[in-house]
């Protein structure tokens, strides 16, 4: 049974309440207690395209489990698409197989997001999709909340961030960035083990501010009756294991500073930190270049990534600057000029630079530098980096320059404006180290609350004599940020420090949930969209079963109106793509392939973004096009008309977006290949060159990614429409 589209939140959690009983009734459990799987859906989905196509009892026996995502009605079939950890499958559940007793349950008692236990074996469809046909179920778990309603497409960052687990179920990109940090993080750990670093953990609560200048979260240990903080970076420990003989020591920590919240800086986040006895800062930047390079080739086969419009470049050899250099060009000032804090905060308001702190006026020395640099230096640089030369006020651990003891063998490695590494050859003589603590301490007396405090342990751990070192440290979110293009380090946080909601304000923010409603009755567009273009683009809806043209009609708006060849090749191309989808999907499939052939239709007349489409609309309105398809064909350019709440919402309306950007793509590949021929290119080939965003950079890839939309996954779907356009190759210019 659907849910009806009127009903509030609080009336769907009482339906589904409800159903408890009747399953209860039925006989089956509605929260079990475990489902023994032989097979992933993913595994099984393997299986299933691996047959051949024939009648479903000749394949393998399965059991599989997941949460049901999808579900659709064809007579006495029941069609759903389960989702585990490994991905989608379709499950195929007929009447006459499992009884009509059981599918009456079936329909009655299960919701989307509920989670279901099949028995059964891997086959095809008619239409040749690989499925599990069941010949039983188990009820596993009810789900008393609906799934947020396309939650793939919500504007609303801070829901997504705070209800991660909404995020990952219905987003594969979520579930893939956060796959991608676990890898990130085993490949480093690798890395290092493989070049004789040793893994250590050490305290996080500590009763000294140490590690670098920031603020402490500060505690109180009630049983010893002592102050304590949370740890702000794991570095005198870490040193203390080198002159305990550990050489080579690292440690993936978690920190936590006191501070304010932007999108490139978190209160809670985690730092890898080692230290290499005998290596000086220059061996480290060595290092580090070899490190991050067999990071990128590992994770993403290439050296270059776009970030926002920047495409950063990776490969080696970086460039290096000094700090001071960097603040004499874009500040016009040079802070050796100045040797206390008075001084250079007199010369930085004499310039009128603005460094937008309250406390400026308690800061010492080398917090002011570090501000002036945020504020002058940072943002303009994009590229990687090795920033040098800092000063020793800056630097309280590190070691002097011997040439210029004002500076310190300190490197930083920025990239987008974004600090991700940060090193030194450490100090080890104890008498210097005192020097700089005590200094810290009398401008921590004065106010300043990023200062260090005097450690008295580490001190004497140095004075029973530390081998010279290099140590560095990169945050972990700000690196995995730049990589998978998040411009906010929440993004790769799973579950991020958020202010808790009142009651009131979780009522009020709570995204609407998806009305479950069979396919003959869709959801409506949404309220952001216009009476006008309602009116002119109809209803979503999954497929349409008369399209309201003929294919003579189609070809010929399609002559009239497209002229450009390379246009006219895309279209016949995508349209070729839609036709796949159609027979995947089990949709109309002449319908899909006209849709596919006009859904440019005004490109070569209208230029303007806003209106791309809108003109389109009326034409095929005046032809006498079924409006959901107008739609579909419509939502495709939903970046251009966002203003007009037009949006990429069924599955035909992401099956457009997904086949239109896909065939840029292939015809991109197939061009770099020497025949030119796109029956040369390999799947390989045109996985590779997905990811690499360097090629063929006007292809929008996250248009690509809405084959999710339609229930296909990013391999799946690449390997659809390659196969599709190298069956029935556009010769066509």
């Amino acid at each position: 049974m659907s849910e009806p589209q009127a009903e509030s939140r609080t009336d769907q959690r009482q339906v589904r309440l409800e159903k408890i009983e009747a399953l209860k009734a039925a006989g089956h459990a509605p929260y079990a207690d475990r489902f023994d799987r032989t097979h992933s859906l993913a595994e099984a989905y393997a299986l299933a395209e691996a047959q051949p196509e024939v009648e479903p009892e000749t394949g393998t026996a399965v059991r599989v489990a997941g949460r049901v995502m999808t579900l659709r009605r064809f007579g006495k079939l029941l069609f759903l698409h389960l989702l585990d950890a490994s991905g989608r499958c379709q499950v195929v559940l007929d009447e006459a197989e499992i009884g009509a007793a059981s599918m009456a349950l079936f329909r009655e008692c299960v919701d989307m997001a509920d989670h279901v236990g099949f028995e059964g074996r891997t086959g095809r469809t008619k239409k040749g999709e690989p499925s599990v046909w069941a010949g039983s179920w188990t009820f596993l778990t009810k789900a008393l909340r609906p799934l947020p309603e396309k939650w793939h497409g919500l504007s609303d960052v801070e829901a997504r961030q705070r209800e991660r687990y909404l995020d990952l179920v219905t987003n594969p990109e979520t579930r893939e960035r956060f796959r991608f940090r676990t890898r990130f993080i085993r490949t480093l750990r690798r890395y290092l083990d493989d070049h004789d670093f040793e893994e250590v953990d050490t305290p996080v609560l500590q009763t000294k501010v140490s590690g670098a200048l920031a603020k402490p979260f500060v505690t109180h240990h009630n049983a010893m009756d002592m102050r304590c903080v949370l740890r702000i970076a794991p570095e005198t420990w870490l040193k203390q294991c080198v002159a305990g003989g550990i050489d080579r020591v690292y440690e993936v920590a978690r920190c936590f500073r006191n501070e304010g919240m932007d999108p490139s800086h978190l209160q809670d986040f985690t730092m890898v930190e080692y230290y290499a006895a005998y290596w000086n800062y220059e061996d480290n930047m060595r290092f580090t270049e070899g490190l991050i390079v067999h990071l990128l080739d590992e994770l993403l086969g290439t050296r270059q990534i776009k970030y926002g419009d920047h495409l950063i470049d990776f490969t080696p050899p970086w460039s290096r600057v000094s700090f001071r250099e960097l603040i004499q060009r874009d500040a016009g000032l040079d802070y050796e000029d100045y040797p206390d804090a008075a001084s250079l905060r007199a010369e930085i308001q004499k310039r009128g630079i603005e460094l937008e702190r309250d406390d400026l006026d308690k800061l010492g020395r080398g917090t002011l530098i570090d501000l002036l640099y945020k504020k002058v230096s940072r943002p303009k640089l994009v590229n990687p980096v090795f920033l040098t030369g800092h000063p020793i006020d800056l630097s309280p651990l590190a070691r002097k320059n011997d040439e210029n003891g004002m500076i310190t063998d300190r490197f930083q490695l920025v990239v987008n404006g974004w600090e991700v590494v940060n090193a030194y050859s450490e100090l080890v003589d104890p008498v210097d180290q005192r020097e700089r603590f005590e200094a810290q301490a009398a401008a921590k007396a004065a106010g300043d609350e990023e200062a260090l405090d005097v450690d008295e342990d580490y001190l004497r751990a140095m004075e029973h004599g530390m081998p010279p070192m290099s140590g560095w440290g990169m945050g972990v979110e700000r690196f995995l940020a730049l990589l998978t293009n998040q411009d906010n380090l929440r993004d790769v946080v799973l579950f991020p420090l958020m202010k808790p909601l009142t009651k009131s304000e979780a009522a009020t923010e709570a995204p609407d949930a998806e009305a479950e409603a069979a396919p003959e009755a869709p959801k409506d567009d949404g309220e952001s969209m216009s009476d006008a273009h309602r009116a002119l683009l109809g209803t979503p809806a999954d497929d349409v079963e008369d399209l309201g043209l003929t294919r003579e009609q189609a070809e010929s708006l399609w002559n009239e109106w497209v002229e450009t060849p390379s246009l006219r090749r895309q279209m016949r191309m995508a349209s070729v793509v839609m036709g796949a989808l159609a027979r995947r999907l089990e949709k109309n499939e002449e319908a899909w392939r006209l849709i596919g052939l006009l859904h440019n239709l005004d490109f070569d007349r209208v230029k303007e973004p806003e209106r791309h489409c809108l003109v389109a609309a009326e034409v095929l309105k005046d032809a006498g096009m079924h409006p959901t398809a107008i739609h579909a064909i419509a939502a495709h350019n939903d970046k251009g008309l966002a203003e007009t709440g037009i949006r990429c919402i069924s599955v035909m309306d992401h099956a457009v977006s997904c086949a239109e950007a896909v065939v840029g793509l292939v015809h991109a590949t197939s061009q770099v290949m020497p025949s030119k021929d796109v029956r040369d290119v390999k799947l390989k080939s045109l996985k590779k060159r997905f990811r690499n965003a360097k090629f063929a950079a006007n292809v929008e890839r996250d248009l690509i990614a809405r084959c999710v939309g339609t229930g296909v996954e990013l391999e799946a779907f690449l390997a659809l429409a390659l196969e599709a356009l190298q069956e029935e190759p556009v010769v066509e210019a």
